[in-house]
């Protein structure tokens, strides 16, 4: 991991602090979204910060997600919110519902204005497509 100091990627013009660049590096380095507490075992593991509040984590977060520089996702079968850094293409995931494993789609589905739509005069500014099944893994065990 970076030095503390040296956080990777860090948004222009942001405010460092020990907690904010200690989380946007585990963000950095997480290949999924990822929820807080999964935040706070990174921060502990090496991220060099061994006590943060939840509720710092958590602040943290909302300040990120309402600079546009971290996404928030909620599944619908789950109450807990995921965080990821924004990527530059938004990003869709199939979801195990055995497991939980998030498996990353590197195509967005939903290309264009839905036909159902192009007449109305609605202007689509964003969507949110969740995609259920059963792993690979989950398919092996259950066999």
């Amino acid at each position: 991991m970076n030095s503390i100091l040296e956080p990777t990627n860090w948004p222009e013009g942001i405010k460092k602090t020990k907690q904010r660049v200690g989380i946007w590096q585990v963000l950095s380095q997480a290949q999924k979204p990822i929820t807080a507490a999964e935040i706070a075992t990174g921060l502990g593991e090496d991220g060099g910060i061994n006590s943060v509040w939840m509720s710092t984590i958590y602040r943290t977060l909302d300040f990120f997600v309402e600079k546009q520089l971290v996404t928030r996702t909620v599944l619908s079968n789950s109450d807990m919110a995921l965080y990821e850094i924004t990527p530059h293409q938004h990003r869709h995931y199939a979801v195990c519902t055995e497991c939980h494993r998030m498996i990353p789609l590197h195509n967005c589905p939903v290309v264009s204005t839905p036909h159902d739509l192009e007449d109305t005069g609605f202007e689509v500014t964003g969507h949110n497509l969740e995609i259920y099944g059963v792993c690979s893994e989950c398919q092996k065990h259950h066999k």
